[in-house]
């Protein structure tokens, strides 16, 4: 019984450690890939996790900005992610974003 309560407090403890694992190198490699840029040209900001599987941020590039999210990540997930998802920012006069 003290096994099963201390395993069920170490998986609630860790369940939430996307942004320990997935560090910016890490989303910005794996954005760079997906939008087919060099990763030096590629950078992360405004980034959130849900607390649950995916982390949100935005990538710019000397293109312009996109949204970004990221599925995966976790502990439970043993790491792994799936590609990113990125939509590019557009405004209605024009891509301000870059």
């Amino acid at each position: 019984m003290v096994k099963t309560a201390a395993a069920l407090v170490l998986l609630l403890a860790t369940a939430g450690c996307a942004n320990q694992l997935l560090s910016d190198d890490r989303l910005r490699d794996n954005t760079a890939m997906a939008l087919a840029q060099p990763p030096a040209s590629v950078r992360i900001v405004d980034r959130h996790y849900d607390g649950m599987t995916n982390t949100y941020y935005v990538a710019r590039t000397p293109q312009g900005s996109f949204n970004c999210v990221i599925n995966g990540g976790t502990v439970l997930a043993m790491g792994i992610t799936n590609p990113p998802s990125c939509s590019p920012i557009t405004h209605p006069f024009g891509n301000f974003a870059r």
